[in-house]
């Protein structure tokens, strides 16, 4: 029976490190945080306005985006989503798309072109090709003259883009500056 109390006591020392593991890796992985923040803010990650131009029935916005830390950011298409940003009371500028994936490296910059497709030309270049960028998410209006809509209506109401990857924490604003 001896031999069995050596067992034992083998079996309670390594539950309690076990315990006493689980019970600190709480604080561990908050301290770890602290000490590692999410490097994904607006001064690590930020975009610069280059220029705007019109091509068939929308605009196409060129930025540069610039990448301050030590990690690619990566922008997937199933994880990533566009908004324009405008505001609430208004109704839609446009339909934003952006050409993904992209990476914008490490210490790096990378040139990213957003294309707005205006509601009042969606009708008109539905049957068209919208080659790298796909085509626009909704349904068009019922006639382009209803809207009354113009670039320089979507210029005026457009405050900017918003590029959002929530699983890996990644917001990116797109600043207007037109």
């Amino acid at each position: 029976m001896s031999s069995g109390r050596p067992v034992r006591t083998v079996w309670i020392l390594a539950g309690l490190f076990f315990g006493f593991a689980v019970v600190l890796a709480g604080p561990a992985l908050l301290f770890w945080d602290f000490l590692h923040p999410n490097p994904w803010n607006e001064t690590n990650l930020n975009a610069k306005f280059q220029f705007v131009r019109y091509e068939s029935g929308g605009l196409v916005f060129r930025y540069t985006v610039r990448n301050l830390t030590s990690r690619d950011a990566r922008f997937r298409p199933t994880l990533t989503e566009i908004r324009a940003l405008q505001s609430k009371d208004q109704p839609a500028v446009g339909y934003p798309n952006v050409l993904l994936p992209f990476e914008v490296p490490a210490n790096g910059s990378h040139s990213l072109d957003v294309r707005l497709e205006l509601p009042s030309f969606r009708q008109l270049s539905s049957g068209m090709s919208f080659g790298e960028f796909g085509s626009p998410p909704s349904p068009a209006p019922a006639s382009p003259s209803a809207t009354g809509f113009s670039p320089q209506d979507a210029l005026t109401d457009l405050e900017g883009f918003e590029l959002v990857d929530e699983t890996n924490g990644i917001r990116l604003v797109l600043p207007r500056a037109w």
